[in-house]
C-alpha cells in the first residue's frame, strides 16, 4: 500500500485558534490603556472647555463693569457647573491709552491652567 501525502495548503483549525488566543492575550492590554488614556484626554477637554466659559464670563463682566479696571492683579474664586474654581486677573496699560489688557488665568489644579487675554476699553460711562 502506497501512501499519498499532499501538501497542507492553510492552517488546521486547532493553529487558528492558538493564533487567535495568542493575538487577544496581547491586544487586551493595549486596548486597556487606550481606553484609558482617552478617558483622560476626555476630561481633560471638558475641564479646559470650561474654564474657558469661565475665563469668558469673566472678561464679559469687566466690559459690562461701570467701573474702569484698575491695573494690577487680583484673584478670586467661582462656582461653576458645580465645581469651585479659581481665577487670576492681570490688567496691564497698553500703548492706547483708552485701553487695557486683561489677563485672566483660571487654575485647573494638576492639569495646570487656562489662560485667556481680553482688552477692555474706556466708554464714556468710565
Amino acid at each position: 500500500m502506497i501512501a499519498n501525502y499532499t501538501k497542507q495548503k492553510g492552517l488546521s483549525l486547532l493553529e487558528l485558534l492558538i493564533a487567535l488566543a495568542v493575538f487577544a492575550i496581547f491586544i487586551t492590554p493595549m486596548l486597556t490603556g487606550l481606553y484609558a488614556a482617552s478617558v483622560t484626554a476626555i476630561g481633560n477637554a471638558k475641564e479646559r472647555t470650561l474654564a474657558s466659559y469661565i475665563a469668558q464670563n469673566h472678561l464679559a463682566e469687566l466690559q459690562l463693569e461701570d467701573e474702569w479696571p484698575s491695573t494690577g492683579k487680583k484673584q478670586g474664586e467661582v462656582e461653576f457647573a458645580g465645581q469651585e474654581w479659581r481665577w487670576e486677573q492681570e490688567v496691564v496699560n497698553t500703548a492706547n491709552e483708552d485701553m487695557r489688557r486683561v489677563t485672566v488665568t483660571i487654575l485647573l489644579g494638576e492639569q495646570g491652567s487656562f489662560s485667556m487675554i481680553g482688552f477692555v476699553g474706556k466708554t464714556e460711562k468710565r
